[in-house]
């Protein structure tokens, strides 16, 4: 089922338009009808031609003035004997109807000029395949509709038809992400339509030799558009993607699922872009986030929100196994440890937001999870014809410029370092690099296609000593801490 669509037009609405078309067809036959009857009408009294045959009356001969007439009394007379019952056999229910349902139709000119230029119409292709559903050619002869005859019927057969027809129902999606189960799917059920050709075709062959006539309902079954195995086709687990939680500190770790979890349950529709910073909300403490290391102006340090990024990297990373577009992504100032170069996705507040586009037909479900030692993201939709991989690769290490030396004049460490030469390390230094990240596409497990994505460049880091601040006194010995200043090479 390449590219179905979820919704497609009923069997009701296919017969709405057949009649619509039936309609205009109708309209048109009726032009053409009174276009032949100006034309005529200039030798209104030219007699019918021989063997003008209407309802099994001979008119030949006369002129339709004289016809008018005996057709009127002839519909006339049958409308007092008329007697027509509809059977539904399910519901053993039947509907009569009589000379009281309905009004002769007097419009007889129109029967007429149709008969008079009969052959010159039925001749006509374009104009008499639809003409002909309504009124029946015999040999020489015309057989009129019974509805054409009977007006106020039309309405009453469809009264039925909408009692008794039964629509079809359509399978549904429920997306439950916290349950085992993580879809649930129902049953779609068959309807049921009204063969209302075969009904009218029925009533009017009785309509020939009788008046009284009786007629069975007949069926014709209606699958809905949406089963369940098409269901089941859009909630595939694509892929699934995850990344550790488990050195990071209470804060941190919070911060990392408390967003993610805003994208639990979440279903991305065809064409729908998103994000995501629109959907986790500001970063600040009223929305529940905590503080927690961050990286600011290429250093790490401490603000609400840290972790945040490594929810929308996950986030990313799962979205890129999926196929889906992405269409803003940043890097971080410095490397992060839990995905490799290029592959990470940085977030924050007005600068920089992570944004993607389902390019594809069919929705897209996202179930997000944690536990104490990761975090997770799970993709559900219609099964990718492919799969997706991302390679990452090193072009170049760009060197540290080794240790930042910092005086602790707050005393924040005066339990480590006290004095001028004393030193108390907080961090090493980190060299920086170049990278490229790819997204490769496989088939039938053969790589087919690389594609570059991502060409950054990450900072390189300092270390960080802290030194005490005060003067040696005379006679004292600065503690030797063992800690060893890094030079830039």
């Amino acid at each position: 089922m390449k590219k179905a669509k979820a919704i497609a037009s009923t069997s009701k609405q296919k017969t709405n338009r057949v009649l619509a078309i039936l309609t205009l067809c109708t309209l048109a036959i009726t032009a053409i009808i009174i276009g032949q009857f100006i034309i005529l009408d200039k030798n209104y009294n030219k007699t019918l031609q021989n063997g003008t045959v209407i309802n099994g009356l001979n008119l030949s001969g006369m002129s339709k003035e004289e016809a008018k007439v005996i057709l009127l009394d002839n519909f006339n007379e049958k409308a007092q004997e008329f007697e027509l019952n509809i059977t539904d056999s399910e519901s053993q229910k039947t509907w009569s109807f009589d000379k009281d349902d309905m009004q002769v139709n007097t419009d007889i000119h129109t029967i007429l000029e149709i008969s008079q230029d009969r052959e010159a119409l039925l001749s006509n292709k374009e104009t008499t395949v639809d003409f002909l559903s309504q009124f029946n050619k015999e040999g020489g002869s015309i057989n009129v509709a019974f509805n054409y005859i009977f007006v106020g019927l039309d309405e009453k057969i469809e009264d039925i038809i909408d009692e008794v027809e039964i629509e079809p129902i359509n399978s549904t999606i429920e997306f439950i992400p916290n349950s085992d189960e993580v879809f649930n799917i129902t049953e779609s059920k068959n309807g049921k339509r009204v063969d209302k050709i075969a009904l009218y075709n029925s009533i009017n062959e009785q309509f020939l030799t009788s008046n009284k006539i009786d007629v069975t309902l007949s069926y014709i079954e209606e699958i809905p558009t949406i089963t369940k195995e098409y269901n089941e086709s859009l909630t595939q687990k694509i892929t699934t993607f995850k990344t550790n939680v488990s050195d990071s500190t209470g804060g941190r770790k919070h911060n990392v699922k408390l967003a993610l979890s805003k994208f639990n349950g979440f279903i991305l529709n065809p064409n729908q872009t998103v994000s995501f910073n629109e959907i986790i909300g500001e970063h600040t403490t009223q929305n529940g986030y905590k503080t927690a290391t961050i990286i600011y102006n290429g250093e790490f340090t401490e603000g609400i929100g840290g972790g945040i990024c490594q929810a929308s990297t996950t986030l990313y990373n799962a979205l890129l196994l999926s196929g889906v577009e992405i269409n803003e992504v940043h890097r971080h100032t410095l490397p992060v440890k839990y995905v490799p170069l290029g592959l990470d996705a940085m977030v924050a507040e007005h600068t920089a937001d992570l944004k993607f586009t389902n390019t594809s037909e069919y929705p897209i479900y996202i179930r997000t999870y944690s536990d104490s030692e990761s975090v997770g993201v799970d993709i559900y939709s219609h099964k990718l014809d492919c799969t997706y991989k991302t390679r990452s690769e090193t072009i170049a290490t760009i060197k540290s410029a080794g240790d930042k030396i910092v005086p602790d004049t707050n005393g924040a460490y005066s339990s480590k370092v006290l004095f001028k030469g004393e030193y108390f390390r907080i961090s090493y230094p980190k060299d920086g690099y170049e990278a490229k990240a790819y997204l490769q596409k496989y088939i039938d497990g053969e790589l087919v296609e690389e594609q570059e994505i991502r060409h950054e460049i990450y900072l390189p880091q300092r270390g960080v000593v802290i030194e005490g601040a005060e003067e040696v006194p005379a006679g004292i010995t600065p503690i030797d801490t063992g800690v060893e200043i890094i030079k830039e090479e």
